[in-house]
């Protein structure tokens, strides 16, 4: 696993609907958005918005504007890549 260090920025439901692809319907789900800076190879920095499904967004309602840290797993998607919370991972406030 990684962990994902950054300032929680928003944290919503977004709500459900029906997958075009398969029709299968789906529920809301809730979400947070992190902003973290990651390091490019010629030394500046990039800022990158992950936004991240949760199981309770009440969780994070209180970590808005704060830096946090949760353990978190991500896996390819084409050219860019998914990050999912891990099981059982909880945020962690940084001072």
């Amino acid at each position: 696993m990684l962990n994902l260090t950054g300032q929680v920025i928003n944290v919503f439901t977004q709500q459900g609907g029906t997958d075009k692809k398969t029709g299968q319907a789906f529920e809301d789900r809730d979400k947070v958005q992190i902003l973290g800076a990651l390091d490019l190879p010629n030394g500046e920095v990039k800022n990158e918005l992950i936004t991240l499904s949760v199981n309770n967004a009440r969780d994070f309602h209180d970590l808005l504007n704060k830096k946090i840290s949760i353990a978190v797993g991500a896996m390819p998607s084409g050219r860019t890549v998914i990050f999912y919370v891990a099981k059982g991972a909880t945020p962690v406030v940084l001072s």
